[in-house]
Parts: structure tokens; sequence; C-alpha cells
């Protein structure tokens, strides 16, 4: 979340006449993450996050939040969107969509825990399989094609060194998207910060604007890489043990999935690494931005390599 338009409080209490939310009280804009333009909407009925959608259509970001209405209608945790008096999720504001969602109470971890990684682990299970029953098809935004188009954007501003590194992840990459596993609706992007605690229980899955149709092990990889992994890079196998005892109380994962977990994780480090050396090197202008370091993701694809290929020597 970061603030990239900015937005008057005279025009949001116009915006605000599209919804029977209350008047304005107060509004705040809110930095952590990178694509949208979030704030912090106070009303004189409660408290709410305001998003504006940077790149995507109105199209398209209704997708999303008709999925998160139905996940909400399926009792799971996540924020309801707030409907128009005209039953719409969206208004374009600054003639882009903008969405009103319930606050969840709560907040994210920065320190992991082995009953953090239980946690998260059984979340996401409950969410491939709450998620199951919808119908429609939501896209990739960062399939094949967009990791080719970003590594050459890349071509010349990047090292050898992390030329090399992206190369062979991404070799491993099409070996794991080919093969024959369970797939459904995936999160793509489950960090500890789209994940709320609230006295030691989790009150919330939040950030939906990367949820595409795609196999089930590679949102585990998502996690496994933010949640399990210790300074140096390295798969912290104690937390990755309570991830999966935690996935497996609503989804066994196959022995084929466990045969395919490193090159799962190969797959979705490089989907974040490329993201983080895009943003480094175009990063986009905004009032409240955050960049992200993307070594954490070189260090985690160069031991995941190293790792793969002392199994390929024995």
């Amino acid at each position: 979340m970061s603030v990239y338009t900015k937005i008057t409080k005279d025009a949001l209490s116009d915006h605000l006449e599209n919804y029977t939310i209350g008047q304005l009280v107060d509004v705040k804009g809110i930095s952590d993450g990178i694509e949208n333009t979030n704030y912090l909407l106070i009303t004189t009925k409660n408290e709410y996050i305001f998003t504006i959608f940077e790149n995507i259509s109105k199209d398209i970001s209704d997708e999303y939040l008709k999925f998160m209405n139905y996940l909400h209608k399926q009792s799971f945790r996540c924020a309801s969107v707030e409907t128009t008096n005209t039953g719409e999720l969206s208004v374009n504001i600054s003639k882009k969509p903008s969405a009103i969602i319930q606050k969840l109470d709560g907040k994210s971890i920065s320190t992991v825990t082995e009953s953090h990684c239980v946690l998260v682990g059984e979340l996401l299970s409950e969410f491939h399989q709450k998620s199951s029953g919808y119908q429609s098809l939501l896209n990739n935004p960062r399939d094949i094609k967009w990791k080719i188009n970003t590594i050459d954007k890349l071509n010349g501003l990047i090292s050898k060194k992390q030329s090399e590194i992206i190369q062979t992840s991404l070799s491993l990459d099409r070996l794991f998207t080919d093969e024959e596993l369970p797939r459904g609706k995936i999160h793509a992007d489950l960090f500890r910060d789209n994940v709320l605690f609230n006295n030691d229980s989790i009150s919330g899955m939040i950030d939906f604007y990367y949820t595409c149709d795609g196999v089930l092990l590679y949102d585990i990889a998502v996690v496994a890489n933010d949640w399990c992994t210790s300074d140096d890079g390295s798969i912290d196998r104690n937390k990755l043990d309570k991830l999966f005892l935690g996935y497996e109380k609503n989804r066994k994962i196959s022995e084929k999935e466990r045969k395919y977990f490193s090159y799962a994780l190969a797959s979705a480090g490089l989907r974040f690494y490329l993201s983080r050396l895009h943003d480094l090197h175009f990063p986009k202008i905004g009032e409240m931005t955050h960049i992200k370091d993307p070594s954490f993701f070189e260090n985690i694809l160069t031991r995941n390599l190293n790792s793969l290929d002392s199994i390929n020597k024995e």
C-alpha cells in the first residue's frame, strides 16, 4: 500500500455521497506496499480502507472485489467491500477505479514464530478450500509473458550474476509450471504484511489484487519464502514443517507436490525478485512510496539453486 494519487478532503467528501457509510471525519495516507494508493478513511459510522487502483481497469478491479465479497460470504476471514447506493463495487475518482473496504482489526507481524507458521498454513489451505467454488477465471498478471518482458526491460541494468540467477530460476520456473499439479485460486502474495493478527490469532487476510488461477503449491512457496526464511536466505526447516502441518489441516500435500517444492520456491522467488528489481530501476512517483529490497530474494534464489545443485550432484 502506498499513496500515488493525492485526494483532497473536499473531493473525498463529494465521493462519499455515492455511499451510505457516513460523513468524512478524517483521511490518512498509508505508506506500506507498492502497487495501489491506500488511505485510512474515518467516517461518522466506521473506519475503512479507501483504495485507488493505479494500474488496472475498473472491470479488472471489480473482479477482485467481487471475489473478496464471495470469500467473505463463505465466512472466510477477509474484509468485505462496501457497495455504492446503486450496487457498484467501485467508483472512478481522478479517472481511476476506487473502492471502500471494511477495515479489519489487528496488525501484521514482523517476527515470525513456528506458531505463526502453523496458523498461516491453516489460513492458506482454508483459502484454497473456500475459494474453490468461485467459477470466474482470474488471470495471472505475473505470468511467463510478464516475466520475459520484465527480464528484457532489465537488460543492461543488472549485473551478470543477477542475470545468471534469473535465467537459471526461469528454467526451473518453466519446468514447474509444465507439471500437472493441483490448481485453484491462489492469493499469490501472502507475505507477512498481508495477514493480520489480533491477540495471537489471525484476524484476516488482505490484499487480493494478485489473486489468480494457478498451482496451489506455488502459493505455499510464496508463504515459505517470506515466513520460513532465515536472514541468510535459507529455509528454516522447523518453520517449514509447521507451515505444512497447518496447511494439511484442510488439504493434504501430495508426494508429487513435495517433490517439486524446491521448483515452486524458485518460481515464487523469481516473480518477486523481478518485481523488486523492476521497482528499484523504474520507481513510481508518489507522495508516499515504499520500495522493497531485491537482495532479499536474490539470497533466497541463490540458496535454493545451490541446494538443488547439491541434490543433483548426489
